[in-house]
């Protein structure tokens, strides 16, 4: 579907349709596709800011080096007056804001998610909760509700399902409601066939 089709739709935002459509261009380094929603994004005055703060948190879902590649886009196609910096909340708030978000997001299962991690390695546990939730995702730039439909949308590209199970489930928990969020996936996934199966799982 073109990404003006998807404009046309109701039930989402267009300035949190481009974000989407933004991020999931990303998973399968679809430069075309992202230069087209950049341009779109631009032209219907989404702010520049957003989409960096999209590609921050998308380094927590692709990596370093697809997220290098989205940048070097973004300045390309929108350069930016002056190099971007800071946003983030004080370094003394990141930890406890970081470990609220978390709780938030996963609910009950809080302290359950907490141990798998840390089964995994204790490192990797600090880093999620640390980096992921306290530096990154509780930056102010995006609303939670955002950032969660933003998270739902690549873990859904991703077909990581028990995480997009978790983050859609947090996307409802902060006010969305199940059309944006049948939206989120109808602008992320090339295949529409796979949407309801996905829902049915939230």
């Amino acid at each position: 579907m073109s990404f003006q089709s998807l404009l046309a739709r109701p039930g989402l935002a267009a300035g949190i349709r481009h974000l989407i459509a933004a991020k999931a261009a990303i998973w399968p380094a679809d430069w075309a596709r992202f230069g087209e929603v950049l341009q779109s994004a631009r032209t219907q005055g989404v702010p520049r800011a957003e989409l960096e703060e999209t590609l921050l948190q998308a380094t927590l879902f692709y990596g370093f080096p697809r997220v290098v590649s989205a940048f070097d886009v973004l300045g390309r196609d929108w350069p930016a007056p002056t190099s971007p910096t800071g946003g983030a909340l004080p370094i003394a708030e990141q930890a406890g804001a970081g470990r609220r978000l978390f709780a938030q997001i996963y609910g009950r299962n809080d302290a359950a998610v907490r141990a798998m991690l840390a089964s995994f390695h204790g490192e990797f546990h600090d880093f999620v909760l640390e980096a992921a939730y306290g530096r990154v995702l509780t930056r102010p730039g995006l609303p939670p509700r955002v950032r969660e439909l933003l998270a739902a949308g690549a873990l859904a590209v991703m077909q990581q399902i028990p995480q997009f199970v978790a983050h859609a489930r947090g996307a409802l928990s902060f006010g969305a409601d199940r059309e944006q969020l049948r939206e989120t996936l109808v602008t992320a996934l090339p295949d529409e066939r796979s949407i309801d199966d996905l829902l049915v799982r939230v």
